[in-house]
């Protein structure tokens, strides 16, 4: 196959009708130097591997970045590249890279989740004792809760026992006052 022939093979790939459409479109290609037979090669083949499975338009950079940083759950690339080691080598001005670190993360998670499901033994006894201690940590809360609201309570009561004493001794000082007027209007007559 000639190169002229990998170029048409090649613009048919990518929907592009020249060589600067096909770079603007592909940041993987845009690197090589079409010059050369072999760089039309390694272009089609990225274009075979980057072509939808589906039929489903290719995902556009922002979206591959707003699902790489949502599954990584950092806002920057500087805050991904720290991390995610494997990540700090890629230049993510590239789709490419974008599309390598989704892949990543995609499968750390899926390793993760799986691994969840059946992790080691020695796992597992750790999880059994957090989740024992978690327990025990929720009745105690409970139950700490439960004082704290019956010491509000008799606080409260406490409160009103108070004030109808107050009240009370009010009365009693009002009553002495004038038992004390009626003892002294009597020692006068």
């Amino acid at each position: 196959m000639g190169i002229n022939d990998l170029k048409a093979r090649a613009y048919e790939l990518a929907g592009v009708t020249n060589t600067r459409r096909l770079k603007a479109k592909y940041a993987a290609i845009a690197q090589l130097n079409l010059r050369l037979k072999a760089s039309w090669q390694e272009a089609i083949a990225v274009l075979e591997t980057n072509l939808p499975s589906d039929n489903t338009p290719a995902k556009a950079i922002a979206n591959l970045k707003a699902e790489v940083y949502t599954l990584a759950q950092v806002a920057t690339t500087q805050q991904l590249k720290t991390k995610y080691e494997p990540l700090r080598a890629l230049n993510f001005s590239f789709k490419t890279s974008w599309e390598k670190a989704l892949t990543l993360l995609t499968t750390n998670q899926q390793d993760f989740q799986a691994w969840l499901v059946n992790p080691p033994e020695q796992y597992k006894a750790l999880f059994a004792e957090i989740e024992a201690v978690s327990d025990s940590f929720n009745s105690k809360l409970e139950r700490a809760k439960q004082l704290g609201q019956e010491a509000r309570a008799m606080a409260i009561s406490l409160e009103q026992l108070a004030e109808e004493a107050q009240e009370d001794t009010g009365q009693l000082r009002q009553e002495a006052e004038i038992a004390y007027q009626i003892a002294q209007q009597a020692n006068l007559n």
